[in-house]
């Protein structure tokens, strides 16, 4: 299970009220109709403004005789504000499509910036703990605080978030969609206040990076050391799983990116990659191997062996499994699956079975003599290496300077 990220701290954090105030006037161009628009008095918006500025410690409007004008960092806050207002546009969306309907004459609160962090950071918290007492100490809330909180939204939502059939809470299926909306919404607001705590001066805040196989070796170890080299202040951290589990976590703002073999992404999707370069396949085999010193060797004798191959769909098999296709033959009949490169270290050492791996991913076991590449190319079998992040959000200013590290790496003499 991939850790999650916290939910944005409402006790620290600011007020949805103030995120809606700050964007009306960005929209309007005047406190006066800003605060038209909103159905809120002038006073009140001018002190949400003025309260807002001062927590996140710059300006962002200039008052100015024509209005109210975005500074700088006011435009790239506004922007931030947006991207989190489009998901839960996006919420409220799949909330239509079920039939729900808002308490009045206008949109549920729930899906406005309408209802406080407080509340949704109780459904976030219960949502992936399920333990209203861990959701509770996760929060530094009481129980019946949590409790409340959920009782609100569903009222104002008509709904059921949670079933409660067994010992502990599940969400439903659109808890499960208002959750993901909710959670990237809290991120993106995060990655404002980062940009605004980094404002000219040194990239402040964290990445948080999903890696797969081919990545974890050389690639991403070597661009860490490099980017907190230059950016010690900076926070990173990786994550491990199947793609499918770190593809979730990208989605819903857990992760910032996903480095490793790239997927082939469907129209419409609010993923996008970037292929740094391509790899191909090899034949890895331990050092006490009978054929590790062999000058030469050939499929058919490689296929008297047994194999640990990645699991079935996974880009790497895919091609392994068009090469033996293409080759006339067939699937090794003694194989493990697995993607774990210490399982599989300790397999080729202990055994003669052989691998399928990148060279990469085996490079300092080589340099130690631990394992040998066999001398047959896999011809045909090259993938895409290459970036994967949310395609409809701007990444954070960490994540971007992390990209950036990467692209260098990728493009260096002596790349990963």
């Amino acid at each position: 299970m991939i850790d999650r990220r916290p939910p944005l701290d409402p006790l620290h954090a600011p007020s949805f009220r103030q995120l809606k105030a700050a964007r009306a006037i960005a929209d309007h161009g005047s406190v006066t109709a800003a605060a038209n628009a909103l159905n809120r008095s002038q006073s009140a918006l001018t002190k949400a403004l003025k309260e807002l500025e001062a927590q996140l410690g710059t300006r962002l409007f200039d008052r100015a005789t024509r209005g109210m004008i975005p500074t700088a960092q006011g435009q790239r806050f506004i922007r931030r504000i947006l991207e989190a207002e489009a998901q839960f546009a996006l919420a409220e969306a799949s909330y239509a499509a079920l039939g729900g309907q808002p308490p009045a004459a206008h949109r549920n609160p729930v899906f406005t910036l309408d209802v406080s962090q407080q509340r949704l950071a109780a459904f976030i918290a219960l949502h992936e703990t399920r333990d209203v007492a861990a959701a509770a100490d996760q929060l530094g809330q009481t129980r019946a605080a949590v409790y409340a909180s959920i009782r609100q939204l569903e009222s104002l939502l008509n709904l059921s978030l949670f079933e409660h059939a067994g010992p502990r809470p599940v969400g439903t299926a659109f808890a499960d969609t208002l959750a993901n909306h909710c959670k990237l919404a809290f991120s993106l607001i995060r990655h404002g206040l980062d940009e605004l705590a980094s404002g000219a001066g040194p990239v402040r805040g964290s990445v948080i990076i999903g890696t797969l196989p081919y990545s974890r070796t050389v690639l991403t170890p070597r661009t860490i050391l490099r980017v907190l080299d230059e950016h010690p202040q900076l926070q990173v951290a990786t994550r491990e799983g199947p793609y499918a589990m770190l593809e979730a976590a990208l989605r819903n703002g857990d992760l910032d990116l996903i480095i490793g073999a790239t997927r082939d992404i469907e129209p419409g999707s609010n993923l996008k990659t970037e292929v740094l370069f391509e790899d191909e396949l090899a034949v890895i085999a331990g050092r006490d191997h009978p054929l590790a010193e062999a000058a030469q060797v050939t499929l058919t004798q490689l296929l008297e062996y047994g194999w640990i191959l990645p699991v079935s769909q996974t880009p790497a098999r895919k091609l392994f499994d068009r090469y033996l296709a293409d080759q006339g033959s067939a699937l090794p009949a003694r194989i493990i699956e697995t993607s774990s490169l210490s399982t599989i270290r300790g397999l080729l050492l202990d055994s003669d079975r052989l691998a399928l791996l990148s060279r990469h991913q085996v490079h300092y076991d080589e340099a130690a003599g631990l394992l040998a590449t066999l001398p047959l190319r896999l011809a045909g079998t090259m993938r895409p290496i290459g970036i994967t992040v949310r395609a409809n959000t701007t990444p954070s200013p960490a994540a971007s300077l992390f990209m950036e590290a990467l692209r260098a790496m990728a493009a260096a003499p002596d790349k990963a």
